[in-house]
């Protein structure tokens, strides 16, 4: 799997974390897949999240998270994770908690 499609993930699961795939959340998950050109279906995805980790948001975080090797793709996915979060104009604390969890995973350097 190509570090754009788990990054597309990933704000699949920034847009799950607070219990709902809001319209707001899944226009910007679109843009953002147009925008790095990938041909992507937030709602395949959803599913495909569900059923492969049992609905378990962490648990898929942390796949995805595990699956960007490259600097420039981790910068990159930290900035349309958080693009997804604000797009519906609330940070909610799942939220905060999703982006302090990719911190540590990778590591200080690309939150700076």
């Amino acid at each position: 799997m190509s570090d754009k499609i788990n990054t597309l993930n990933l704000c699949v699961c920034m847009a799950l974390c607070d219990h709902g795939l809001g319209k707001d959340e899944t226009a910007e998950i679109l843009k953002i897949a147009k925008e790095i050109k990938v041909d992507f279906n937030v709602h395949n995805a959803t599913d495909e999240i569900d059923k492969k980790f049992s609905g378990d948001v962490d648990l898929a975080q942390d796949f995805y998270l595990g699956n960007i090797e490259k600097d420039d793709s981790k910068y990159e996915a930290k900035k349309f994770v958080k693009r997804v979060a604000m797009s519906d104009g609330d940070l909610k604390d799942k939220e905060i908690r999703f982006m302090v969890r990719m911190k540590h995973a990778w590591g200080y350097k690309y939150f700076d």
